[in-house]
């Protein structure tokens, strides 16, 4: 793999991002991979034709458990031709037989109902790696993208079954009056017992439109999921960083050989008269005051003499006890003290002054201390409103009435708290407010995410209502 030999950008995308660069390469060669894909489902198929020829349906079952290595098939010819190299029809030919056995228990039987497919399977095949190396890649590679992969799988299956009801009902418009009714009554009868023994012409059009359907899902899948492999080994491995460096490289190389070789070319042409002998360059060098030999003087104690009688070392040992008593209960003074410093306040033995939890500032974003507000919160959202300022007119109504909550009312709401978050405080710590701020709430969420702003007369009902006047209640 040369990553100077890459033909798409290599840089860090985000995952959806990584999708649409999957789907852009198996755009590119889109008629290639549709016929690789179906090389990949020709042993199947041909199997099954000649033994279930008469059960379509089971045709269609075997042929979607054989998908795997039509998708391998695939997943070659995208990242060779990603990596510069457009594999030709003997290269794919001896691909084919690898496509088809290499981990048949595994990939076949074990994970084929996996969800993460079109990406295990790039780690399974381009590098090669099995058991516990196998494993730790597939998790470090699902630490980023898990949902979108996921995503991915449930696109696939809706798509697949869409485009085979599409086509199902485009061949419908072509059938003859009688046999089209014919058709039409059949699929509003249709039970567990009739699947395999379907009509000839319903059957065969029903595989057709699926196996059509597979085949297209599944080339850009693939085609996607490998998007996300190769994003997500960018994020890990630098390569955008890799490969800039290697074309820095590349571009000054030519500018580095002239310039060592003019170096090369000045040096030769220097006098450097008659050389020195090693012997001498040596002298010289250790000649140098760096070298001389400098020495010390340093009087050192006789080291304590440890030669103690057992009651020297009890007469030590009992210092020692003292001394961690008399710590001990020097500290627990100062403790006791510390737990009671309430006690020597202003006030004698007066009651211990609740703490009282600090009140956020900031809620979701938006500024709700009572200084960034007006006084008169709603005539000014009414204002705003009515010049067109709708989401800003919005914004104060709701953060106003969450400002009034937690100053007035003592709802304690936190800084992280969402808007469902703020409603479940609200109707557990000030349930008369519950009301309004459940209809105000939905009002701000239908616009803030909805795009959809409410009624003028649903504003002015707001406005009107809002519960936190100076003497008025809920």
């Amino acid at each position: 793999m040369r990553l100077e030999d890459v033909t798409a950008e290599l840089r860090p995308r985000s995952d959806w991002e990584a999708v649409d660069l999957g789907l852009a390469l198996a755009r590119r060669d889109f008629w290639r991979l549709l016929g690789v894909w179906w090389l990949g489902m020709l042993p199947m198929l041909t199997l099954t034709l000649a033994t279930l020829h008469k059960h379509p349906v089971l045709v269609v079952l075997a042929c979607w458990w054989w998908v795997p290595v039509a998708s391998r098939l695939t997943l070659f010819v995208i990242s060779r031709h990603l990596f510069g190299e457009f594999p030709d029809g003997k290269s794919i030919l001896r691909e084919w037989p690898r496509a088809m056995f290499r981990r048949f228990g595994f990939r076949m039987l074990w994970a084929r109902l996996s969800p993460w497919r079109p990406l295990t399977m790039a780690v399974e095949d381009l590098e090669g790696l099995r058991g516990k190396t196998y494993a730790q890649r597939v998790r470090l590679l699902l630490r980023r993208g898990d949902a979108t992969v996921v995503a991915l799988a449930l696109w696939r299956g809706a798509l697949t079954l869409w485009i085979a009801i599409a086509l199902m009902g485009t061949a419908a418009l072509f059938l003859p009056q009688g046999q089209a009714e014919e058709w039409r009554v059949l699929s509003q009868t249709l039970s567990e017992d009739t699947w395999l023994n379907l009509p000839p012409s319903f059957g065969w059009i029903l595989a057709i439109s699926v196996l059509l359907s597979m085949s297209l899902v599944d080339v850009f899948s693939t085609g996607a999921g490998f998007g996300i492999y190769v994003n997500h080994r960018t994020w890990i491995e630098g390569w955008d960083v890799e490969l800039a460096f290697r074309r820095m490289g590349s571009r000054l190389s030519g500018t580095v050989i002239a310039f060592m070789a003019g170096l090369l070319c000045w040096t030769g042409t220097i006098d450097t008269g008659a050389a020195a002998t090693p012997k001498e360059t040596i002298t010289e060098v250790k000649a140098h005051e760096d070298f001389k030999i400098h020495y010390v003087e340093e009087k050192r104690r006789n080291p304590p003499n440890w030669n103690w009688s057992p009651g020297d070392w009890m007469l030590v040992l009992g210092k020692i006890v003292f001394y961690c008593a008399i710590c001990a209960f020097v500290a627990f003074i100062g403790w006791l003290i510390w737990r009671n410093r309430h006690l020597f306040k202003t006030g004698g033995f007066s009651k211990r002054v609740p703490r009282i939890a600090p009140q956020a500032k900031v809620v979701m974003g938006m500024n709700v201390a009572p200084e960034s507000l007006p006084a008169d919160i709603p005539e000014a959202a009414l204002e705003l409103w009515r010049v067109g300022r709708r989401q800003e007119a919005m914004s104060l109504l709701y953060r106003g009435s969450i400002s009034k909550l937690i100053t007035s009312r003592g709802v304690e709401i936190a800084e992280s708290d969402t808007e469902s978050d703020c409603l479940r405080r609200v109707s557990a710590e000030a349930a008369s407010f519950a009301g309004y701020f459940s209809g105000l709430t939905e009002a701000w969420v239908l616009l803030a995410y909805g795009r959809s702003a409410p009624p003028d007369r649903t504003m002015e009902d707001l406005c009107a209502s809002w519960p936190f006047r100076e003497g008025r209640t809920a």
